[in-house]
């Protein structure tokens, strides 16, 4: 896809990843009960797009600069989704408690809008795994 691994190339695909992932969820919002375009859907395409921003430029890091561990690429899409996840769920929780006790979720037995940390961790391994394998990792990469 690139032909040179970058920081730029690792952002740019976390955003259009984020931006995948995110009209997904905003098309998704009238089988719970949300208008199409609403702030909790454009806050859930904000958060995404963040997560595979942030996701992008982590990369850059293959130790943790203060506790100096080894930082694997599923180690940092873990890490920014489930802080990321957990700060959107504190954030809209009232809305997430509406879709989890929709229809289409309470079947499967999931209540807790905290579920949604699973999907968030999730989504932060698929969003740094596509980063890591066409754009690269680590401190050489260069910045365009």
């Amino acid at each position: 896809m690139f032909h040179r691994h970058s920081v730029a190339g690792r952002v740019s695909i976390g955003i259009s990843s984020g931006l995948v992932v995110g009209v997904l969820a905003i098309v998704s919002l009238p089988l719970f009960g949300f208008p199409l375009f609403s702030m909790f859907g454009f806050g859930t395409l904000l958060m995404f797009v963040f997560m595979g921003i942030l996701i992008g430029f982590l990369g850059l890091f293959s130790r943790h600069p203060l506790l100096n561990f080894s930082m694997p690429w599923w180690v940092r899409g873990l890490m920014v989704g489930f802080m990321l996840t957990l700060m959107y769920i504190l954030l809209s929780y009232g809305s997430l408690v509406v879709i989890m006790q929709s229809a289409l979720v309470s079947w499967m037995g999931f209540s807790s809008p905290f579920w949604v940390l699973l999907d968030g961790m999730t989504l932060g391994v698929i969003i740094s795994a596509l980063e890591t394998r066409f754009a690269g990792e680590g401190e050489e990469l260069p910045l365009t």
